[in-house]
């Protein structure tokens, strides 16, 4: 199903045809958000190996659901649901691996439209499970206002440099 959050911004559910599209869009995001943030060799190795076309298609291949923002058929952001891989998730978890905006889309409800439509993909789960930079702030607020709550802290591995991060989660209903 697509759902036009703003105007001209349409979401959709990717298909392993739509790898080269998420990687774009995952490098553009991930750049974005942390360049001068984390070390900039860190960035690059992470985005090489974790948003490489053929990663993300193995990674559909193998359960995960992917969906794609586009503003007028270009990729500007995307949700990326997976089974858990946090030390502190729990029979009945499902991660919620990645979900980025071009800035430029912030305060549009786009965000809030993908990860509606990642909620949806989650439904006969019991706990929705992310972590995220510790101080990125403005996606902690964005998800606490989501329900979440902290859960747990981790080390997370950017181009094989270790950044803090915290672990969210928020209870779904199971239907």
């Amino acid at each position: 199903m697509t759902r036009a959050p703003s105007g001209h911004v349409a979401i959709r559910e990717a298909a392993a045809s739509d790898a080269a599209r998420l990687s774009l869009v995952a490098d553009a995001t991930f750049l974005e958000t942390f360049a001068g943030v984390i070390d900039g060799n860190a960035l690059v190795a992470h985005c090489e190996t974790q948003h490489a076309p053929a990663y993300l298609v193995q990674r559909l291949a193998h359960g995960a659901r992917a969906w794609l923002a586009e503003a007028d058929g270009a990729p500007v952001g995307y949700a990326l649901l997976t089974a858990p891989e946090l030390e502190a998730a729990r029979e009945g978890d499902i991660e919620l691996k990645k979900i980025y905006l071009l800035s430029r889309f912030h305060g549009t409800g786009t965000a809030a439209a993908l990860f509606d439509h990642a909620l949806d993909g989650a439904a006969g789960h019991d706990r929705l499970v992310l972590g995220v930079k510790n101080d990125n702030h403005r996606a902690i607020a964005f998800y606490t206002k989501q329900g979440f709550a902290q859960i747990a802290t981790r080390r997370f591995d950017v181009g094989g440099t270790l950044y803090d991060d915290v672990v969210l989660a928020r209870d779904l209903e199971r239907t």
